[in-house]
């Protein structure tokens, strides 16, 4: 009866550690996971359209009620595409500045 011998008790304990670790490995993952659903993670703003980039400067002070009510305008008036460059959403652009002046 003594066949597997003390080996029994070590087979049983590595098979509770690689449980443990796969569920800790699994905790890990859902946590990473929930912080990027939570929009935590976005720290160099890549995924913001223009409208989303507005509204966070704006609510980080960064632009005026005025600019930002003039940005926004200017957003939702374009068709969707960027002239090349053009400066960062809220600040003026000097070619559609001059266009508006003729």
């Amino acid at each position: 009866m003594g066949g597997m011998g003390g080996a029994t008790g070590l087979v049983s304990l590595v098979a509770v550690l690689a449980v443990a670790a796969l569920l800790g490995a699994s905790v890990v993952g859902v946590r990473a996971l929930a912080r990027d659903a939570d929009g935590e993670s976005k720290s160099d703003g890549a995924d913001e359209t223009a409208v989303e980039r507005l509204q966070r400067r704006y609510a980080e002070g960064e632009l005026t009620e005025a600019e930002f009510e003039r940005a926004l305008e200017r957003e939702l008036g374009s068709d969707g595409t960027t002239e090349a460059g053009a400066g960062p959403v809220g600040e003026p652009d000097p070619a559609r500045e001059a266009k508006r002046a003729r």
